[in-house]
C-alpha cells in the first residue's frame, strides 16, 4: 500500500494468539500519530472484534479520504510496534502520483 490512500488497518494476531484489549493500546498509537500528523486528529476510528481471536480495525472516518501514503506507513509502523508479532494490512485505494 505504499503507493494508496490508506482508508483501513487490518490488525490480525500470528497462528493462535489473540489480541490484547485495544482500548489499552490504542490510545497511545493514536496520540503518537496525532502528533506527527496533526491534520488528521480527529479523523480515525477503532474497533475491536468481540470475537477471538479479536481482531482490531483503525478505519477513517466520515470526511476523511484516506490517509496519504507518508501517514499511511507511519501508522502501520505504530500499529506493527504496539501489537508485536501480529500482522498489520492496509487497505485503501489508488492515490495517483499526478493528484499529489
Amino acid at each position: 500500500m505504499k503507493d494508496g490512500k490508506v482508508m483501513t488497518f487490518w490488525v490480525r494476531p500470528a497462528g493462535a494468539r489473540v489480541l490484547p484489549p485495544a482500548k489499552e493500546v490504542l490510545p497511545g498509537v493514536l496520540e503518537a500519530f496525532y502528533q506527527v500528523f496533526p491534520e488528521y486528529h480527529g479523523s480515525l476510528t477503532c474497533i475491536q472484534s468481540p470475537r477471538l481471536p479479536r481482531y482490531v480495525f483503525v478505519c477513517a472516518g466520515p470526511g476523511c479520504n484516506g490517509l496519504l501514503p507518508p501517514a499511511g506507513r507511519y501508522l502501520q509502523a505504530l500499529l506493527e510496534r504496539a501489537f508485536p508479532g501480529a500482522e498489520v494490512r492496509p487497505y485503501g485505494k489508488a492515490w495517483l502520483e499526478a493528484s499529489r
